[in-house]
């Protein structure tokens, strides 16, 4: 069974050097805690997301290649003017916050999850059955 309610206080908060017992701070500031903690859990949670969604981008992209490789296709053959313009790479998230991440690996089926979205929105933009 799952624990309920608020996220457990540390005892002793320590901020810019300085050290506070917890116990002896007001409600405000205990709340505001509790909500910086929520905060850093949404941000770790979104971080595994977007390395899951690398991990189906390079999955992909290798199929891809195998793909056109069995085909024997040139690289000019049968280019057609795209349905959707392809977006730039922009970067993501903070490189830094992926050397922080360490090696955690996602959770089972979250991977397949996100190949699943990533073909949806291949079939959306470009028609056509990505297998």
């Amino acid at each position: 069974m799952t624990r309920s309610g608020p996220p457990r206080l540390p005892s002793v908060l320590q901020l810019d050097g300085r050290r506070y017992s917890v116990e002896s701070l007001p409600d405000e500031i205990k709340t505001l805690i509790i909500d910086l903690q929520k905060a850093d859990a949404v941000v770790q949670n979104r971080s595994r997301t977007v390395q899951v969604l690398k991990t189906a981008h390079t999955d992909l992209k290798t199929k891809l290649q195998q793909a056109l490789q069995q085909q024997d296709l040139s690289p000019d053959q049968g280019i057609q003017a795209p349905v959707a313009p392809m977006p730039a790479e922009v970067p993501v998230d903070d490189p830094r916050a992926s050397e922080e991440q360490g090696s955690e690996s996602p959770r089972p089926g979250t991977v397949r999850r996100a190949k699943d979205k990533v073909k949806g929105l291949l079939r959306r933009f470009m028609g056509g059955d990505q297998s």
